[in-house]
């Protein structure tokens, strides 16, 4: 008893230091990066300015600074035309699209795994929503619902909801037949092996299309305000000013919705990683043992 607990003993001690050196090494990780940001700008600036690069090729740092100060610190007539503003707005619409296209494919995909004449009615209309470029589609569709928002969250559902229903009806499919026939031994009703089979052995599937189209609803969202009246929008804004020479304004834009597209990301991540680890029965183990 006295070797077991002077094992432990040992283990624990031995444990302590190696949680601070991890504990430190994230803080090690931020200063290398901001100093290699650092080198990165000052280089950068110097370089601009010894071979006097034009600013329609790329701002400089400084000139990047310049805006962002303007743009976030001073007073402005209408806080709500900034940059951050409109990649908000660009943000909801996509996170609109996202969860409907989960939702709406979800619901598809069960129907067509159940019936095979309405996946072979569905499946050609949906396999052709991958084929047409989302700008070509975009004024087609904008006749019927108008160039508004609503036509945006439709064409960002459209661009979605293919992948989602093609997982869902597959992993149905091949749900192992010992799981079927062991829930029938103990209950033949729909909504019970509905809500304690088919809901379940989706979880995978979901949480991991999920991350795909967390980028996928945030492209047809900035893609799509090109053809159509969404003024609000950061994909617009970026197209306008371009067309003006504001590059600064279009590098910041860009900065800015591809820091909200990571930190999307990371959030349905994270909620991923949390339902993984609180409802494992979700998990199924589709072997043929």
């Amino acid at each position: 008893m006295q070797i077991l607990r002077q094992d432990k003993k040992e283990k624990n001690d031995s444990k302590g230091p190696k949680r601070s050196f991890f504990l430190n090494i994230p803080i090690k990780k931020i200063v290398i990066t901001i100093l290699s940001l650092f080198i990165i700008l000052l280089i950068w600036e110097k370089t601009f300015v010894y071979f006097d690069i034009p600013l329609r090729i790329a701002p400089k740092p400084s000139t990047l600074y310049q805006f962002i100060h303007k743009e976030f610190f001073t007073q402005h007539s209408n806080r709500y035309q900034t940059v951050l503003v409109k990649s908000l707005y660009s943000l909801k619409d996509a996170g609109i699209g996202f969860l409907l296209s989960l939702i709406l494919g979800s619901i598809l995909g069960i129907l067509v795994s159940q019936n095979n004449l309405l996946n072979s009615i569905l499946f050609p209309f949906l396999f052709l929503t991958q084929l047409i470029p989302v700008p070509a589609l975009a004024p087609i569709v904008a006749v019927y619902l108008g160039y508004s928002t609503t036509t945006k969250i439709f064409i960002i559902i459209l661009f979605n909801i293919f992948p989602i229903t093609v997982a869902v009806r597959k992993a149905i499919i091949n749900l192992p037949e010992h799981y079927l026939l062991l829930l029938y031994s103990y209950t033949k009703e729909k909504k019970y092996i509905f809500k304690y089979l088919l809901l379940p052995s989706l979880v995978p599937t979901l949480l991991i299309n999920m991350k795909l189209l967390t980028t996928a609803s945030i492209v047809a969202s900035i893609v799509t305000e090109l053809p159509l009246s969404v003024k609000n929008g950061i994909g617009k804004d970026i197209y306008n000013s371009f067309n003006n020479l504001l590059i600064a304004r279009v590098w910041v834009s860009i900065a800015i919705i591809s820091i909200l597209s990571l930190l999307f990301f990371i959030a349905i991540s994270k909620f991923g990683n949390y339902i993984n680890k609180k409802y494992r029965y979700g998990q199924f183990q589709c072997d043929n043992n």
